[in-house]
């Protein structure tokens, strides 16, 4: 329908819609389209920033907006749709082909998300964990813990990495289990927003010189609300800035195309993060990705650092990672040191900081910070 032929009650409801959106999401462009059949039917521009997984982020932005239009309560156009926070939410990507007519195109896309709701649709799926994860979500129930890193020559932290924790009690058997089944259903990107966000705010008191180290998954990369700033206005809100922040690759979604991934990874460094290599030697990838991204830490597995000082092999293999790392101006942390032999071999090899119950257990370190418009 052409909006100038509308009638007044239609105007007004796509302008309140139009206007909410505007409001709820303000770094994006989205815009409703119609309702069909009792579904909102909302339009997404994807960056061109963002060139891989537009339908994992289509999904990450139809989930925000069905949990924003949950939490909303003073928007009439809200009412419009009974029931519409309790539903599920399908997306299409809008492909327009040539020689097929533009309507008959969204028709097509329109019946695509249709269909695809009840893939998201908490009442169809009946999976404990889908609902379990959708709880977290909406309450934005996990934590942040942070383990201090420290420099080996003078004792002193260096930083902390953040370290996100499950509420008690949780389905999830930890976070690897977390992670690992948002990377699998569709959920990584909006846990890796909310783990992030968690991390900056909890933060403990930086100096200029100190580091917050955050694990994201490689897929983050492909965030479009990452690559929009988000992540700089949480960090200008605690009174940090990107040059604190180093990005923990981890292994938990693989690099497909190193070549895309450099530019990307050279715009945030253009920004000021620091880029680390998590796991470094517990697989090939790892390796792989040290070559290929130049690094500015790399992050020696703990598998590498246990019981090192009576292994030949592991005491050779570190040597080789320090070595390289040397010749290739990059920073190594040793993860994993549990005992005063391990923190001695390190320290002779030349690696630059530690990581370990030894040197700190994860904790709080500091107390908790209040983002703007909330109150403790």
């Amino acid at each position: 329908m052409d909006l100038n032929d509308a009638g007044n009650g239609e105007w007004t409801f796509r302008q309140e819609w139009d206007d909410w959106l505007g409001r709820a999401f303000p770094m994006r462009d989205v815009w409703l389209g119609d309702e069909l059949g009792g579904h909102l039917w909302v339009y997404a521009e994807l960056p061109h920033a963002m060139p891989f997984r537009a339908e994992a982020a289509l999904e990450d932005i139809a989930r925000q907006i069905r949990q924003a239009v949950a939490d909303e309560t003073g928007i009439s156009a809200a009412g419009t749709a009974p029931g519409f926070s309790a539903r599920g939410y399908g997306v299409s990507l809008l492909e327009v082909s040539a020689g097929m007519p533009l309507k008959q195109t969204l028709y097509k896309s329109a019946l695509e998300a249709i269909r695809n709701m009840g893939k998201t649709d908490p009442s169809a799926s009946g999976s404990e964990l889908h609902s379990e994860m959708e709880r977290l979500l909406r309450e934005r129930s996990i934590r942040s813990v942070y383990q201090p890193i420290k420099s080996l020559g003078s004792g002193e932290i260096f930083g902390y990495e953040a370290l996100t924790r499950c509420p008690q009690p949780c389905r999830f058997d930890g976070p690897l289990a977390l992670f690992g089944f948002a990377e699998k259903e569709g959920y990584a990107f909006a846990l890796d927003r909310l783990a992030r966000e968690k991390a900056i705010h909890g933060s403990p008191a930086l100096s200029e010189t100190q580091k917050i180290f955050i694990n994201v998954t490689n897929g983050i990369m492909n965030d479009p609300q990452f690559v929009s700033g988000q992540t700089v206005r949480w960090l200008r809100e605690r009174g940090m800035n990107p040059n604190q922040v180093v990005l923990e690759l981890t292994e938990r979604s693989s690099i497909d195309d190193f070549g895309a991934a450099k530019k990307i990874l050279n715009h945030y460094r253009s920004q000021g993060y620091q880029i680390a290599i998590d796991d470094a030697g517990a697989g090939y990838s790892s390796l792989q990705a040290i070559v290929e991204l130049s690094p500015d830490y790399i992050k020696v597995d703990k598998s590498l650092v246990r019981h090192a000082d009576g292994d030949e092999m592991k005491k050779q293999m570190l040597l080789t990672f320090v070595g390289f790392a040397k010749r290739m101006n990059i920073r190594t942390v040793a993860e994993g040191i549990e005992r005063e032999e391990e923190l001695r071999l390190v320290r002779e090899i030349g690696v630059d900081y530690g990581q370990g119950y030894l040197l700190g257990r994860p904790g709080d370190y500091g107390s908790p910070f209040c983002p703007p418009g909330l109150a403790l």
